[in-house]
């Protein structure tokens, strides 16, 4: 088995590369192997029921991890591995993770394609940017749904009336800050044994963030964070700093993957098999214990598109049916909330994502771009998408069905999406409860997904 030691020692050792020169190869690989295992984007089979391309796809994603390995900034070394270390890293990764305690423990277990057991739904603003004086209001929307599991951080973009900066004391407040607060919003929402699967999302220096995970902050047992991989196949040792502390501790970890289609990734027959790779390198890089992609579109910044659609299907299916990775998708849509574009991009990605074999992580809306807008209804809307999808025992066949119709609705929109109302014009700021009018609506939505086949009654 390959060791955290042995993983230093290759960012040590390995060759060296300029960094151009990786992201480049990464590129060219990556259309050559597309090529290699004949992968071709079918935009009327955006759920795709074919299981040889499902598994030409993980194929093509093994064999492009294997041939380029990984770049680490700090070193300009290419870090390789065998397809026997793989294999043994995939043998020996976790089935189950656990996370909250008491009432509020959930376990998140390995799911497979057309899988009748619900999604796990982490639930969380994904980052989204909000005065701190809504910080609790905002994530407690979310900790409160009934079908969130876990629940994570808005951004706040000041913490005591200040800037957070970078490298700063200030930036050490701030975590321990976000911390606090975290745990204050699960006591508010009636949870306060509810998981928190990221404990800092206002701080970038590991040393900040570090001095966060604290008991005495609120902090549980089995509390997490993310590392996330540079795009495109990129560490750095300030991420694996955060695998010598999490390693040693009891709390849990996560990889996180974004490539980007129209980058260096390419298009979405690349893109896909590039999303693959990311989850070789969260395991062996990260010691990741699952791991969640937010594949996205380079312009648009969304990954509801009918390409992105398809390669997050595909992806999901090749590592669900190949491997018992935990592998969880992270919707990002282009309308904000409060619009009925919103609903039908997010039960789009959901469904696409949990008949592939997916779970959740609930939901970047507005592009997760503006401030303020981001509400616990837009996780609502995509938990109960993703429980009712696995209950009904939808098909692969099926719900390709129900996106097409989806992206008749909203498709055109994509590049001119509503932005749609603020957290505080969705929600009543004393009962933090959702104002009748985004009830209104989604009970519409709901009305016409149901004649799309997806049974809300």
């Amino acid at each position: 088995m390959i060791s955290f030691w042995d993983v230093i020692g290759r960012s040590e050792s390995g060759t060296l590369v300029k960094e151009e020169e990786f992201d480049w190869k990464v590129a060219q690989t990556a259309r050559e192997i597309v090529e290699r295992y004949d992968i071709r984007y079918d935009p009327e089979q955006v759920v795709p029921s074919d299981e040889d391309l499902v598994d030409r796809v993980y194929q093509a994603g093994l064999d492009l991890f294997l041939e380029l390995g990984m770049f680490c900034r700090d070193t300009g070394r290419v870090l390789k591995f065998t397809r026997k270390e793989v294999e043994q890293a995939l043998k020996h990764a976790p089935t189950t993770v656990t996370y909250g305690q008491g009432k509020d423990l959930a376990v998140m277990a390995c799911r497979s394609i057309e899988d009748t057991r619900p999604p796990f739904c982490l639930c969380t603003p994904v980052g989204a940017p909000v005065a701190e004086e809504r910080f609790v209001p905002m994530v407690q929307s979310f900790a409160q749904e009934p079908l969130a599991d876990t629940f994570s951080s808005a951004f706040s973009q000041t913490v005591h009336g200040r800037p957070i900066k970078s490298g700063t004391p200030q930036e050490v407040e701030a975590a321990i800050w976000n911390v606090i607060k975290l745990r204050e919003a699960a006591k508010a929402a009636g949870r306060p044994g509810i998981g928190i699967h990221n404990l800092v999302s206002n701080a970038e220096q590991t040393d900040a963030i570090l001095a966060a995970v604290q008991a005495d902050f609120g902090v549980l047992p089995n509390d997490g964070l993310a590392i996330a991989a540079i795009s495109e196949l990129k560490i750095d040792y300030e991420r694996v700093k955060k695998v010598a502390f999490l390693r040693n501790s009891g709390h849990n970890k996560y990889g996180l993957y974004g490539p980007l289609m129209g980058g260096y990734a390419g298009g979405p027959e690349s893109t896909a098999v590039v999303l693959v790779a990311h989850h070789f390198l969260g395991l062996l890089a990260f010691e990741a214990q699952w791991h969640c992609c937010f594949p996205l579109h380079i312009h648009h910044f969304c990954n509801t598109t009918r390409e992105l659609l398809w390669l997050i299907s595909i992806a999901t299916q090749a590592l669900s049916r190949n491997t018992h990775l935990l592998v969880t998708i992270s919707p990002f849509a282009a309308a904000g909330p409060c619009t009925e574009m919103v609903v039908y991009e997010i039960v789009a990605n959901v469904l696409a994502s949990t008949v592939s074999g997916g779970d959740l992580n609930l939901v970047a809306v507005a592009s997760n771009r503006h401030p303020e807008r981001a509400t616990g209804m837009e996780a609502r809307i995509g938990a109960e998408a993703g429980h009712l999808a696995a209950r009904q025992g939808m098909t692969r066949t099926h719900a390709n069905e129900i996106v097409k119709r989806l992206l008749d609705l909203y498709e055109s929109r994509i590049s001119d999406a509503p932005l749609g109302k603020r957290f505080d014009e969705c929600y009543d700021m004393e009962t933090v409860q959702p104002m009748q009018k985004y009830l209104d609506l989604y009970e519409g939505c709901k009305k016409k997904l149901s004649g799309f086949g997806l049974d809300y009654s």
